[in-house]
């Protein structure tokens, strides 16, 4: 027999993860999130800036950098209860899953909901190994059960450089990311200057 529920008791029933995998989803006006490594790396940066979604989601060192397996399980039961579509594109809320936000997106103060904006509006336009570049050399902790280090390591010169050109870090955090100080990083190759979209207030 198939019990069903009612998004009232949907909502009601959701986890303080859950909520903010549904604010995740809708940010951007509910575009996709693509793929499993880019979801837990968005997820994972809202958990440092959002203390207590980060202590519900207890990420850990794993073979892509920060892993949450609480995560996987909360994303994974808002399929099966029919409140995020998985596809070959990522992740997208169903319309029930719009009707479930709309009941629990208060729970988020302004500063924090405009923080899971951003931080998907920063990460979710990358390539994986930009936002593993990124996320690997700002927080190495996390690098140390790492099958892509070595590899992204190798080409960090030229992925900073494209997150600068993307305005994704300011010239100082582009050099820092290619672990070069900014000089030698400038004389590496001529770089147009960047529009650094400013999370830095959320990253510090």
């Amino acid at each position: 027999m198939t019990v069903e529920f009612t998004l009232d008791e949907i909502a009601n029933s959701l986890s303080g993860l859950g909520v903010a995998i549904l604010h995740l989803l809708h940010a951007g006006g509910n575009s996709a999130v693509r793929g499993d490594v880019i979801f837990q790396k968005e997820l994972f940066l809202i958990g440092n800036y959002i203390e207590r979604i980060g202590d519900d989601a207890d990420f850990a060192p794993h073979i892509f950098g920060p892993y949450s397996e609480s995560a996987e399980v909360a994303l994974d039961e808002l399929v099966s209860l029919g409140l995020v579509r998985r596809t070959e594109g990522g992740y997208t809320l169903t319309p029930d899953g719009v009707s479930v936000w709309e009941k629990v997106c208060s729970v988020f103060p302004t500063d924090e909901s405009g923080a899971i904006d951003d931080f998907k509006a920063f990460l979710n336009d990358l390539s994986v190994d930009e936002v593993l570049l990124f996320v690997y050399v700002t927080y190495p902790e996390y690098t140390k059960e790492s099958a892509r280090l070595r590899d992204i390591l190798q080409k960090r010169v030229p992925l900073s450089a494209s997150l600068y050109r993307k305005g994704k870090v300011s010239l100082e955090k582009a050099a820092f990311l290619a672990g070069m100080n900014t000089e030698s990083y400038l004389d590496y190759r001529e770089l147009p200057p960047g529009l650094c979209k400013g999370i830095s207030r959320l990253l510090s």
